[in-house]
C-alpha cells in the first residue's frame, strides 16, 4: 500500500518533547539567574557598608585581621568589627558616627564567657543569638533568648562588655 500524497509531505510536530524539554529547563535557569540577581542587588549596600566599615577598622582601627562584622541598631547604628592585629591580639572595634571605640578582648567578657554568664543567671532560658552592640552609651553584649525551652515568649538582655553585668531587660510581646 502506498502512502497518499498528503501523508508523505505530513511533518513532525513543530514541538516535540525535546524542544519542550529544552524550553522547560531553559525557563528555569533563567529564572534561577534573575533571583540571584536580585538577590545581590537588594544586598548590594549592605556589602558596601560592611566593607567600608571592615576597611576602616584596618585603616583606623590597626587591625591586621578581620574576623567578624556586625551591624548592630538599638540606640544608634553602629558596626562592630572583631579581629587581630599584626601581633595577634584580639580588639573588637565600635564603629560609631563620632569615631572608634576600640577595646581589647580580653579586657572584657567574650562571647563564650559572656554565654556562660547568662547560662548561670537564666539556667532556665535558651539563648537564640548573641552580638556585640552598644546599648546606654557603653559597649554591650546583647542576647535574645527563649524564657524556657518549651514557650515562645521571648527577651532580650543587655549587658556591659566591660563587667558583664545586666544593664537591662526586655520581655518581647506577641509571642
Amino acid at each position: 500500500m502506498s502512502l497518499s500524497r498528503t501523508e508523505s509531505h505530513r511533518r513532525l510536530p513543530a514541538l516535540s518533547m525535546g524542544r519542550i524539554l529544552f524550553a522547560g529547563v531553559s525557563f528555569f535557569v533563567l529564572l534561577a539567574v534573575a533571583a540571584v540577581l536580585h538577590v545581590r542587588s537588594a544586598d548590594a549596600g549592605y556589602r558596601a557598608d560592611e566593607n567600608r566599615a571592615i576597611q576602616a577598622a584596618i585603616t583606623e582601627g590597626g587591625l591586621a585581621q578581620v574576623d567578624r562584622a556586625v551591624w548592630h541598631i538599638w540606640d544608634e547604628s553602629v558596626w562592630v568589627v572583631m579581629g587581630k592585629d599584626k601581633d595577634g591580639q584580639e580588639w573588637i572595634l565600635w564603629e560609631r558616627k563620632d569615631g572608634i571605640v576600640k577595646e581589647k578582648l580580653s579586657d572584657g567578657f567574650s562571647e563564650s564567657r559572656i554565654r556562660e554568664h547568662f547560662a548561670s543567671e537564666r539556667p532556665s532560658a535558651v539563648p537564640i543569638r548573641v552580638l556585640p552592640g552598644w546599648f546606654a552609651n557603653r559597649p554591650v553584649w546583647e542576647i535574645r533568648y527563649r524564657k524556657t525551652p518549651r514557650t515562645a515568649q521571648q527577651g532580650i538582655d543587655f549587658y556591659s562588655f566591660k563587667d558583664g553585668t545586666l544593664i537591662k531587660s526586655y520581655d518581647l510581646p506577641g509571642q
